[in-house]
């Protein structure tokens, strides 16, 4: 496999991440990165190594000559970069969520299929071994049908600062920060059965009143009551085209701690997650499994093997790893979540044909 070129869009936290695991990465080469921080740039490219730094996505996709974009800024600037690289002919790694919106995430998922290049959402967490085993598991179809499963979890105080918090960078709070890894987990399981409806609720009630006594700094900028526009709590009940039902759920901030590990009921047996456990009726009796000898996945190892899927994916002309046709569901299911917590009462929904 050659060295694949690639631009970053975006300098920010995760930025950090996904430079640390590259560079640990010989087959894929940082040529040039773009903010609308010009210091931001300046900074990780001295750090990093980037040769070039640009304020203009566009000016940096246009110039360059490489094969690839990651898309790594705040939420709502997902969408307009990634179709810009993608009608380049560019391939496009665009950081989880896809977008905010169903709406953006249907562009980005037709201008893929349009340009025939490779969009990958990036959700670290598939390329955890514990994600890996659960998934080899689910896929010997030892759970059988799957009818009901739990999804997610709670914060207690896990409220972050910055862009997260704002609907005009974010647009959507926890349900896409936090509960998109959880969701995402929950479809791969279930072999991404079609959602059909969904009842959903959100608030920030707590966030809006959250004053503390000393000040605390929160991962992405300081947290100000002030500034939150988005959800830091969600929960859906979410039907399936198969009959099965998830009950979703995600907060930042909440009079509870863990709110129970996510965990799916099968006909034949069921699977919690965390830890990983199968339960069963055998051998005439009830029996526990858990998986033996693999271990936690540091999360800079997590992005690396992301990222090495999908240059391999490019240098072998292999499909999209994650791809965005996966990713949209979880899409779907937010913005169901969204809309019906608007209305105040379960709505349909379907998944756009792309």
């Amino acid at each position: 496999m050659g060295t694949l070129k690639i631009a970053i869009v975006g300098a920010g936290a995760i930025s950090g991440a996904h430079l640390k695991a590259l560079s640990t990465v010989d087959e894929i080469e940082v040529v040039a990165i773009a903010d609308i921080d010009p210091t931001r740039a300046e900074k990780r490219a001295a750090e990093f190594g980037i040769p070039h730094t640009y304020v203009d996505y566009k000016e940096m996709i246009d110039k360059e000559d490489i094969e690839s974009v990651s898309v790594l800024t705040w939420n709502q600037a997902h969408a307009a970069p990634s179709i810009y690289a993608l009608e380049a002919g560019k391939h496009v790694l665009v950081e989880k969520p896809m977008a905010a919106t169903l709406a953006d995430a249907v562009a980005m998922t037709k201008a893929a299929k349009k340009s025939d290049k490779l969009l990958m959402v990036g959700l670290k967490a598939r390329y955890g071994d514990d994600r890996i085993v659960a998934q080899t598991i689910a896929d010997s179809g030892v759970l059988g049908d799957i009818y009901y499963g739990e999804s997610g979890g709670f914060g207690r105080l896990g409220l972050p600062g910055g862009s997260f918090i704002t609907k005009e960078t974010a647009g959507i709070g926890v349900v896409g920060d936090w509960g998109v890894y959880s969701l995402d987990a929950t479809l791969c399981l279930m072999h991404h059965p079609k959602p059909v409806a969904v009842s959903g609720m959100s608030n920030n009630y707590l966030g809006k009143d959250y004053k503390p006594i000393f000040g605390a700094h929160h991962h992405g900028g300081d947290f100000s009551p002030d500034k939150l526009s988005v959800e830091d709590f969600g929960a859906a009940w979410v039907r399936f085209d198969t009959g099965a039902v998830v009950m979703f759920k995600a907060a930042w901030i909440s009079h509870l701690s863990g709110g129970g590990s996510p965990f799916l009921l099968g006909t034949h047996a069921g699977m919690k997650l965390h830890p990983l456990t199968i339960f069963r009726w055998e051998f005439g009796m009830l029996t526990d499994t858990q998986p033996m000898n693999y271990k936690e996945t540091e999360p800079i190892e997590q992005f690396r093997r992301e990222n090495v899927a999908f240059a391999k994916a490019i240098a072998e002309g292999l499909p999209s790893p994650i791809p965005a046709e996966q990713l949209l569901l979880t899409n779907v299911i937010m913005q169901g979540l969204v809309d019906s917590a608007a209305v105040g009462h379960e709505i349909e929904v379907s998944v756009p044909e792309i």
